[in-house]
């Protein structure tokens, strides 16, 4: 069973990417849905079981290079809009755990290695979560006033 304090901090991370995935598709190809997938489909493997060992573990083989490519093929059969959205949230979402100090297994099946990027605060850190909401939260604001009526 996951402890309360434990399913906060991953429903804030997992909002978090879903956010900068958004924020991003949005902005960069007008696909905010598609950013938005990106972002978070990456945790998918949260939903499995725990006993599960490496690379069917959270930040296993779904936080690599070759998952998202596997990712953006398949949403590329829908746009290129979509295709595009979706890497960029995904490589966001892969960019922000590499800065944690668990890292990621970028390269996985080429090497197991789990890359990281020491940060003063971390990638999940509660001040770097609350720049995060804060710059897309005001990218978002800012895009919206913008647009003609």
């Amino acid at each position: 069973m996951v402890a309360p304090s434990h399913l906060a901090y991953l429903v804030v991370a997992v909002a978090t990417h879903a956010l900068v995935g958004y924020t991003l598709g949005s902005v960069a190809f007008d696909a905010p849905r598609a950013g938005l997938l990106g972002g978070v489909v990456a945790d998918i493997d949260l939903i499995l079981p725990l006993a599960w060992t490496f690379p069917l573990t959270h930040r296993g083989i779904t936080h690599t290079a070759l998952a998202a490519c596997v990712a953006v093929a398949v949403a590329a059969t829908l746009s290129r809009a979509a295709a595009k959205g979706v890497a960029v949230g995904y490589v966001s979402h892969v960019l922000v755990d590499s800065t944690t100090p668990m890292g990621v297994p970028v390269a996985y099946p080429v090497s197991a290695t789990y890359v990281g990027f020491d940060t003063p605060f971390g990638g999940h850190s509660d001040p770097v979560t609350v720049v995060l909401w804060g710059c897309c939260l005001a990218v978002l604001w800012h895009r919206r006033r913008a647009r003609p009526a």
